[in-house]
């Protein structure tokens, strides 16, 4: 939702613009965010210190994510081999994360998993599902871009960053009922989207 926003728009075009002065190229850019999010996962430890070097590592892996498609617009250095390689690397960092969180937090094992499980299928099926419409023809390039989702990667990221952040700094209920949101608006978003392209 919030990347169709204009005002949001308008930020990612600003930021672009902004860290257009990083000596790397777009790609690059997408790379080091995977990098840093293996990092956040391997920091991670039961000490608050590797606790914090782990989530701030995780920040600034989805910031570079974020931001590498902007500035690849700034530097006009689109490309689709870009485009792929972001959309695979969104998958990644959020793996990672979802590896981390899972080390974190243990209160049922049944339960863990299932929402785990659910995170993840909601980080793959909702891009799947408008990116396997277009293979299939079902919808044109546009359409699939401008598919509705209630709950898509921007506003994913920052709940799953978010539930991290508060299993961190002591509010691991909070935390767990943020997951619980996060996995439950993944599923709508799925079933939202599979209906929007059965009955366009």
């Amino acid at each position: 939702m919030l990347k169709n926003l204009s005002v949001f728009r308008g930020i990612s075009e600003q930021l672009g613009k902004i860290f257009s002065f990083i000596p790397l190229d777009p790609n690059s850019l997408t790379l080091t965010s995977v990098f840093l999010a293996i990092l956040g996962y391997l920091a991670y430890a039961p000490t608050l210190e590797a606790k914090i070097t782990s989530f701030f590592l995780f920040i600034i892996a989805f910031f570079l994510d974020a931001i590498d498609g902007a500035v690849a617009r700034a530097k006009k250095m689109t490309s689709k081999e870009g485009a792929f390689l972001d959309g695979i690397s969104d998958r990644v960092v959020e793996f990672f994360l979802l590896l981390t969180i899972l080390q974190f937090f243990s209160f049922n094992e049944w339960i863990q998993t299932v929402i785990i499980s659910i995170l993840f299928f909601g980080t793959c099926m909702t891009s799947f599902v408008k990116a396997y419409a277009e293979h299939k023809g079902m919808l044109k390039h546009e359409e699939a871009e401008r598919m509705p989702g209630i709950l898509e990667r921007t506003e994913r990221s920052l709940l799953l960053l978010t539930a991290f952040g508060l299993l961190i700094f002591g509010y691991a209920q909070y935390g767990i009922y943020v997951l619980y949101a996060t996995a439950a608006l993944s599923l709508i978003t799925f079933v939202q989207r599979f209906f929007k392209v059965l009955y366009r």
